[in-house]
This record gives C-alpha cells, sequence and structure tokens, in this order.
C-alpha cells in the first residue's frame, strides 16, 4: 500500500511538474511578444512554482543528506511563496496598470528570503512546512481573488478571480487537512500522495484565466493604439486645411465645401484687402498679420454658424453661405465696410473690394466662384 502511495506521489508531482514547466515556457513566449508588466510577472510565477515542485520531489526521492533535505525545504517554501506573490502582484498589475506594486522588490525577496529560511530550519519534517506554506499561499490567493472580484477590470478579469479563489481555496483545504496530523491523524499525509493532481487542474485553470486576461488587455491596448491614430490623423487633417494666422479653413477644403451647396444652392462672397501692400509698406508686417486677422474675425462675426470662411491666399476671403440670397450677403458685407472704416488698436482703418454671385439649387459652384472673383476684380479696378 506504501509503495502504490509513493508512486501516486511521484506521479502525480512528475504530472504536475510538466504542466508547469510547459506554462514556463508559454509565459516565457509570450513575454517577448506582449510587453506588459504583468505578463512577465506571471512568466516568473511559474518558474518560481517549477522549482517549488522540483525541490519537493528531490526532497522525497533523492538520496540526499539531512542538510540537503533542508535545503530543498526552503527552495520548496521560497518557490510556492513567490509564486502566490508573484500572481497575485500581476492581477494587481492587470487591474492598475499605471499604479507601482506597493512591496518593492527589495523588500519582497528580503520576506520570501526570511519566510524560508525561518520556517526551513524550524519546522521538523516537510508536511508541517507544507501546513504553513499552504496557509500562506491559500491566504494570498483568496484575498487577491476577492480583489479582483471586487474590482475587475472587465468581465474577463472575472475570471482570474475566480481561478485565484479556486487555487487559494484548493491550499486552504490542504492546510486544514493537514492540522489533523498534529493529533495523530495521518488523513492530511495520505491525502498529499495524490494532491498534485488537484493542484494541476487548479494551476491550468489558473494559467488559463492569466491567458484570457492577456488577451483582452492587448486588444484594449489595440484599441486604445487605433483611437490614438485616427485622433491623430483628425488633428493632421485640421493642422492641413487650417490656415495658422485666421484659423479659418484653406482652399485644401474648398471642393467638400463647394459640393456640399449643390442641393441648397447659396451665395459665393469674394473678399479683397485695398492696398494691402501699402499697410506692410508702412506699418510692416505685424501690423499686416493683424490686419488680415481682423478682417476674418468681422466676416465670422457678420456671417452665420453654417456658413464657409475660407482663407483664400495672402489678402482674399472668401464666404461660401448655403441657401443665401444676395441681398443678404450684401447686407452683411455692408456691416463689415462700416466696420472697418474707423482704426482699432494698432490697426488703420482700410477698404474692401468685394464680389457677389449667387447660387441656384443645381447650379455649377465652379461658375458661380468664377463669377464671384469676376465681380471683385471688376469693383477694385472701378474703385
Amino acid at each position: 500500500m506504501q509503495e502504490i502511495a509513493a508512486t501516486l506521489n511521484r506521479l502525480s508531482i512528475a504530472v504536475q511538474f510538466a504542466m508547469v514547466a510547459c506554462l514556463f515556457g508559454y509565459f516565457l513566449l509570450l513575454w517577448q511578444m506582449v510587453k506588459l508588466r504583468e505578463v512577465r510577472l506571471w512568466t516568473f510565477a511559474w518558474l518560481a512554482d517549477g522549482a517549488a515542485l522540483a525541490a519537493v520531489f528531490i526532497h522525497a526521492y533523492a538520496d540526499i543528506p539531512p542538510f540537503g533535505h533542508r535545503i530543498t525545504l526552503v527552495l520548496y517554501l521560497a518557490g510556492k511563496a513567490a509564486f502566490a506573490f508573484l500572481i497575485v502582484s500581476g492581477a494587481r498589475r492587470h487591474l492598475r496598470p499605471g499604479v507601482e506594486p506597493r512591496m518593492s522588490p527589495l523588500f519582497f525577496s528580503l520576506f520570501i528570503a526570511s519566510w524560508s529560511v525561518i520556517l526551513g530550519f524550524a519546522v521538523p519534517s516537510l508536511w508541517q512546512g507544507q501546513l504553513a506554506e499552504s496557509t500562506l499561499v491559500g491566504s494570498v490567493l483568496v484575498v487577491g481573488g476577492i480583489t479582483v472580484l471586487r474590482h475587475p477590470r472587465s468581465s474577463v478579469s472575472r475570471w482570474l478571480g475566480w481561478a485565484m479563489l479556486f487555487e487559494g481555496a484548493l491550499f486552504l483545504n490542504s492546510a486544514a487537512l493537514l492540522v489533523s496530523a498534529l493529533w495523530g491523524n495521518h488523513f492530511g499525509l495520505t491525502y498529499l500522495n495524490y494532491s498534485s493532481f488537484f493542484d494541476a487542474w487548479a494551476e491550468l485553470m489558473l494559467a488559463l484565466a492569466c491567458i484570457a486576461v492577456i488577451a483582452d488587455r492587448r486588444e484594449e491596448l489595440l484599441h486604445y493604439a487605433n483611437r490614438e491614430l485616427l485622433q491623430s490623423q483628425q488633428r493632421l487633417s485640421r493642422l492641413v486645411d487650417t490656415d495658422p494666422l485666421t484659423n479659418l479653413s484653406n482652399r485644401r477644403s474648398l471642393r467638400k465645401i463647394m459640393d456640399s451647396v449643390i442641393d441648397t444652392g447659396g451665395a459665393f462672397i469674394f473678399i479683397d484687402i485695398n492696398n494691402f501692400k501699402q499697410v506692410n509698406d508702412l506699418f510692416g508686417h505685424r501690423v499686416g498679420d493683424t490686419t488680415l486677422q481682423r478682417l476674418a474675425n468681422l466676416v465670422v462675426e457678420q456671417f452665420r454658424p453654417e456658413d464657409r470662411v475660407i482663407r483664400w491666399g495672402g489678402d482674399e476671403f472668401l464666404v461660401i453661405a448655403p441657401g443665401m440670397d444676395q441681398m443678404s450677403a450684401k447686407t452683411r458685407v455692408a456691416a463689415i465696410r462700416e466696420a472697418l472704416k474707423r482704426p482699432a488698436d494698432d490697426n488703420p482703418p482700410f477698404s474692401i473690394a468685394v464680389g457677389i454671385a449667387e447660387l441656384f439649387p443645381g447650379g455649377d459652384p465652379a461658375a458661380a466662384l468664377e463669377e464671384a472673383d469676376r465681380r471683385m476684380f471688376a469693383e477694385k479696378r472701378g474703385r
């Protein structure tokens, strides 16, 4: 009977070790492809778990001196404790990516080393070390699982929380069974012979949950990157289609605006500053720039929000007003002319030449644009 129990023990540990080795290899590969902090933490977690299992197997079946048994017990305690804390740290990093860990790597290492060395040399036998270790690991994983379930990052995160909770409950169950051995009941010790079978399934569930949240986080990052790219394209498009001096649209946006008024018709208004070169020559280019900005602001104020004001180039401006007739356009232009007769701050008064053409619904916007341009030049020459 004892030989059967020993065989089961070896087989269960071998199965669990093989599975953990595969998981470590998979997470190591995943780490190279997915640059997330939680992937790195979970990779180290499976490495620590594999080291703990190897230490258990050597402790139980290798022909080593008593001091060697103590060393393997220390390695087991350190590996399992590190596994639990690294799993929880990775889960916390998943929930709050930008928050630094509460436990520094140095403090974490000192705690694990102190716990494993003191306990490893203090307990009389392996199962007593497993009792203390199961209590610690189970408590850490249960608390971590409850935290994830209370504050999930997404619906997928709940799978991780339940997997951690199940793994932690399994360790606490082992601890409860081992407690009875303190009073001579060896049922808990018998359970250890095949407990690795249950541990392997629980750890596989935990690994699959980790992989699921990594995939979910990866998809979230891709959506974020795509959204940032679209916003950058929109900002770039606005920069390209906007005149930096007046903050008006430039001629690049003209075709789209012209197409939008074919069905409604409207007014095309060309505006040009008279003797703009003299303004630059007499007052300097700074005043020339503020003159252009003043005219642009007046035009925007006098026309409606749906009317599009375009800086055509140099000192010329174009207004495309959907559904507006010539009389309404002339009234607004008259208000602009009146405002420009008065100086403003450092800007001298100046006049403008204007050409207005009406586009009837279904008409040719290019013809209306050309007509407004022609009338503006005619007014400029006849001034």
